[in-house]
């Protein structure tokens, strides 16, 4: 079974599903793509009340029920897709920001036009206070479209998420390529679907792990949909 460390399938709680009932479709389509564990990342931001981490905690446990009522066979964890700001650091430490299943890896996101250096500094904050960054759909950002960036960062520390349905052409065949070549460097470490509903951006992974396998490879496919996200969740560390 495959692994989904990027979600938002909470109801009601941020621009992802609408309602529990749009939720359990979600979960229904992840179960036909071989996913069996989610982790819901609802967008957190400095600009959220401060009980924000209170609502998602009570969504997720109402979502955890529903699961178990309908014998959907998902594992689900409870973590943000945090927009990264000045902030951020306080607000994990008071906790109404949350890690990736109270481990110390933190999911993070950045406007698309964001300065290479923004996320430099992002990277080395997040280290300095003991987390693990993960950098969220970093095909989006206008300043990592250069390998040698992408290197950088990781060489810093950080590591690179990127979304499914970019590996099938979603955001065009340049960014397909672009992202070929980084997993034939070993420079992406974690894809996930970052699905939002049941209609658009759905949960859907199994024709991005077919690319996978055959422009990078069956091991480094299994690697970077099974086992790193697999170590994330446990809290381990995962190699380069």
């Amino acid at each position: 079974m495959l692994f989904d460390i990027h979600c938002h399938i909470l109801p009601a709680i941020d621009d992802g599903s609408k309602s529990m009932k749009e939720t359990e479709k979600m979960f229904r389509m992840a179960r036909k793509e071989r996913i069996g564990t989610i982790l819901a990342t609802p967008h957190y931001s400095c600009e959220r009340e401060p009980e924000f981490y209170k609502r998602c905690q009570n969504v997720y446990e109402e979502v955890c029920q529903m699961i178990q009522e309908k014998n959907l066979g998902i594992q689900l964890y409870l973590g943000n897709e945090i927009f990264y700001s000045s902030g951020v650091l306080e607000a994990l430490k008071r906790g109404e920001a949350l890690t990736l299943n109270h481990t110390k890896y933190v999911l993070v996101e950045f406007a698309p036009y964001v300065e290479l250096l923004t996320i430099k500094k992002a990277v080395q904050e997040l280290q300095m206070a003991g987390y693990f960054p993960i950098l969220a759909h970093i095909e989006r950002y206008e300043c990592l479209k250069k390998e040698s960036e992408v290197q950088n960062l990781v060489d810093m520390g950080a590591y690179i998420q990127v979304n499914a349905s970019s590996l099938t052409g979603r955001l065009g065949i340049r960014v397909q390529w672009y992202l070929k070549k980084l997993m034939r460097h070993d420079l992406v470490h974690v894809v996930a679907t970052d699905a939002h509903g049941s209609k658009k951006r759905r949960p859907m992974i199994q024709e991005a792990a077919g690319y996978i396998k055959k422009k990078a490879g069956a091991d480094y496919c299994k690697k970077i949909t099974e086992e790193n996200p697999e170590k994330i969740i446990r809290g381990e560390r995962i190699c380069g």
